[in-house]
């Protein structure tokens, strides 16, 4: 300890009373019941009499000086100064110094920190919430758009046959794929319920297709794949038997004619059998006998059982995460660089684990709980920011009710030939438009 240090905690030490009554005690003796109008440092104090000591007008407890009142948020900010975490600062700080109470104060000032919230570690993985398993082919689908080789593919995959359709897109647009979905409905029949990204399936174009077509759908809270990992499991199956085909110069619906005639693990049934009651005859040699149908009884318990297997492995190293409120100030994981930035809820889904976030920017979100930490500190709008065309924003006017359709009209700028939405977003004309004036 320096000099000017030393002086500083003499004299501080000799201006807190509590600590002179402590000093006091230590030389003359302590009395022999605590009385009860000691407060309760005091008492703390009491009760590690045996290892307090002074030494040159300064309080110790064994090797540990004693901090007084006036100098322990000076002392917290230097424990703290490399921004460590709790437990190592509490570490860093058993060694060297005490007061009663260092631990709650460095748990405060660590869990307050800007810092360290915006840098902390993404959420651990919240236990499995799987999908109720259907009753009947095509019940539940879940569909997403994938690239491959420049080419862009909507894959949709049934939750109980595990069938898969890959049909080429020749745009993204909402109304292409709405254009293949209709003819997927006309071969397999219309589900009861669509689980799917976002974008374009949040356009209004598609929900009114839901509502005349008479399905439910919802939306995957955006970069939560997991919560649409049906869909995501079939889109990781179709490029990996892509990759493979193309590697060996074939296209791939010999692969994909293959993976419906499979086996699914656990179930020893093939999607083709769960979607139609019989195998596919393909290049390999099989008997008629095999070919013919056959009914396929208690499906839905099987495949529950085969849920319920991958639930108990995925949760052996998930947490539970506390449920956020409306009007809470809490951070969320950007996921370019992982930092975390402020933001507020504004309601939660009817899952429990989606939420509607305001942005510090003013941008409405949907998130998933994963994303979002509670935070201290509070929201400090910005109004001057431009909208990403990833961020599956809208603003605070556009929050989609389950009940209406969004309300998202272009307004075409005055002074320019650009036309934007309300909330900043530039609507670019479809490339087929460029031909004409």
């Amino acid at each position: 300890m320096s000099k000017s240090r030393l002086t500083q905690f003499k004299h501080e030490t000799d201006q807190d009373k509590e600590l002179q009554t402590v000093i006091k005690f230590v030389k003359e003796g302590w009395p022999k019941v605590a009385t009860k109008n000691w407060s309760r440092e005091l008492k703390q104090y009491y009760k590690s009499q045996s290892d307090l000591h002074t030494n040159e007008g300064l309080l110790f407890i064994n090797d540990k000086i004693v901090v007084p009142n006036s100098l322990r948020q000076q002392m917290l900010t230097l424990i703290h100064e490399g921004h460590f975490g709790m437990e190592k600062c509490k570490q860093r700080a058993r060694e060297i110094m005490y007061w009663p109470g260092i631990n709650r104060d460095i748990e405060t000032i660590v869990s307050h920190c800007e810092i360290c919230e915006k840098f902390r570690r993404s959420n651990t993985k919240e236990p499995l919430q799987p999908h109720s398993a259907p009753d009947r082919p095509f019940e539940k689908i879940g569909v997403d758009i994938m690239e491959f080789g420049n080419l862009n593919y909507l894959v949709v995959m049934d939750y109980y046959s595990k069938w898969i359709e890959v049909s080429e897109l020749v745009n993204k647009t909402a109304t292409e794929v709405i254009n293949v979905l209709k003819e997927t409905f006309s071969r397999y029949g219309i589900p009861n319920f669509v689980v799917s990204d976002n974008i374009p399936f949040n356009s209004h174009v598609y929900i009114d297709f839901a509502k005349t077509w008479d399905f439910e759908y919802k939306f995957s809270s955006p970069h939560h794949h997991q919560s649409n990992g049906q869909a995501e499991r079939g889109v990781g199956i179709v490029k990996t038997i892509m990759r493979k085909e193309k590697e060996d110069n074939k296209n791939h619906f010999v692969g994909l004619m293959e993976y419906r005639n499979t086996p699914i693990s656990g179930l020893d049934l093939s999607p083709a059998q769960l979607m139609f009651s019989r195998r596919l005859r393909t290049k390999l040699p099989v008997t008629n006998k095999l070919l013919n149908s056959e009914v396929v009884n208690n499906v839905k318990g099987l495949l529950t059982k085969r849920q319920q297997i991958q639930k108990q492995f995925h949760d052996r190293s998930a947490k539970s995460l506390s449920r956020l409120n409306p009007g809470d100030n809490v951070r969320m994981q950007n996921m370019k660089n992982k930092t975390w930035e402020p933001a507020q809820v504004i309601s939660i889904d009817k899952d429990l684990r989606s939420y509607t976030v305001k942005s510090e920017s003013g941008k409405i979100l949907k998130r998933n709980r994963k994303y979002l930490i509670k935070s201290h500190g509070e929201l400090n709008e910005r109004s001057d920011y431009s909208m990403s065309d990833n961020d599956n924003s809208m603003p605070d006017n556009l929050i989609r009710s389950t009940n209406g359709p969004i309300q998202n009209k272009c307004i075409t700028m005055n002074d320019t030939n650009v036309t934007t939405t309300r909330s900043g977003r530039i609507c670019h004309k479809p490339r087929y438009l460029n031909d004409y004036v």
